[in-house]
């Protein structure tokens, strides 16, 4: 049988997330997941609505909007929850462009955004970064719908140039989401965006910073006429009622949170400083990981001796970091035990 699949769809290959292991005795930097639990308090939550799990859930998340909003210091009005940032992405593309018309990001970025435009049949315009994959002017594209911007941008895990990143605001016809997923593990944001620019949407996430990938929390921030049509293309009940209160908890532990921040990003530093005494070129980062490459080792062959030791990072093929890796912020002992694999791996070259 020939499957009636839309030809835009047919041509895509999938997005390829980072291996998930079916076992547990691997150290897993690989996907850039909190290494450290959310407080045990917070599960406290759970009882109450598992004996509600009959019930649909609150269809627009009031209750996690709420929370959000005093993280954020925007109304709740501002605020639409989405099943990951993934999900508001999704949200967003559908909303402001039409198939056929145009969708501009970096062309070294996270790699859903170029999956999720094709599948929706829409047209692609990429900006090219500088050698140190950096945006090194702003993105002007008359013709773009929507732009998509991560700051800090994947995989290198910089925050893009601020005073770029706000000439493309004032200078785009359509909107501009900056993708915020690892903001938390950084000293800068741009929430203040909103103030500033009615085409602005800004994403985040619980999966990183607040230990909650497993739970799929995300939000898109903007202003109220842009969340009232993202509302409609929503998903109805598209957050279950564990994720909703186990997020709205996780903001009510927004101290916690921070300690463990400033804990990655101490153990970020470490290995930074490790990694170059290793022989390592390491970016500096704003972001729960870095991206490194060594001239003493190929960097497929280091994640396939690392895997071997039961140690996932991540491999990309895309040629213009083909040489590099990514390595996850884990706790001090993942990191003390990468470390060691690594130098056993360089002492048998």
């Amino acid at each position: 049988m020939i499957l009636p699949t839309r030809d835009c769809v047919f041509q895509t290959p999938g997005y390829v997330p980072g291996e998930q292991p079916q076992t547990t005795d691997f150290i897993k930097l690989n996907t850039n997941e909190n290494p450290y639990p959310p407080p045990s308090e917070i599960f406290e939550v759970l009882q109450g609505e598992l004996s509600k799990v009959r019930l649909y859930p609150d269809p627009v998340s009031t209750q996690l909007r709420k929370a959000a909003a005093r993280v954020f210091g925007v109304s709740h009005e501002q605020i639409l929850a989405g099943n990951g940032s993934d999900d508001i992405l999704n949200i967003a593309l559908r909303t402001f462009v039409n198939p056929g018309e145009t969708v501009a990001f970096l062309d070294l970025t996270y790699s859903l955004y170029e999956t999720i435009t094709r599948v929706h049949g829409a047209a692609i315009k990429t900006f090219p970064t500088n050698e140190k994959f950096e945006l090194d002017r702003p993105l002007i594209c008359p013709e773009a719908k929507l732009i998509f911007l991560a700051s800090p941008n994947p995989p290198v895990g910089q925050h893009l140039n601020r005073d770029y990143l706000e000439e493309t605001c004032q200078k785009a016809a359509g909107v501009v989401l900056i993708d915020e997923a690892y903001v938390d593990f950084s000293a800068e944001n741009h929430l203040d965006f909103l103030a500033k620019y009615d085409n602005v949407i800004i994403s985040r996430t619980m999966s990183k910073s607040y230990s909650l990938a497993g739970m799929r929390v995300g939000f898109g921030i903007a202003s109220i006429p842009i969340i009232e049509q993202m509302d409609k293309v929503r998903d109805s009940y598209n957050l279950d009622r564990l994720a909703q209160a186990l997020g709205t908890a996780a903001f009510e532990s927004y101290q916690y949170f921070q300690q463990v921040w400033a804990k990655v990003c101490q153990t970020r530093e470490r290995l930074i400083k490790s990694l170059k005494e290793l022989g390592f070129f390491v970016f500096d980062s704003d972001s729960n990981f870095v991206l490194a490459s060594a001239e003493w080792i190929a960097a497929s062959e280091l994640y396939s001796q690392l895997k071997d030791q039961k140690v996932l990072v991540r491999y990309f093929k895309h040629p213009r970091i083909s040489n590099y890796v990514r390595i996850s912020i884990g706790t001090d002992e993942e990191i003390d035990r990468l470390l060691e694999a690594i130098t056993q791996i360089k002492m048998s070259h």
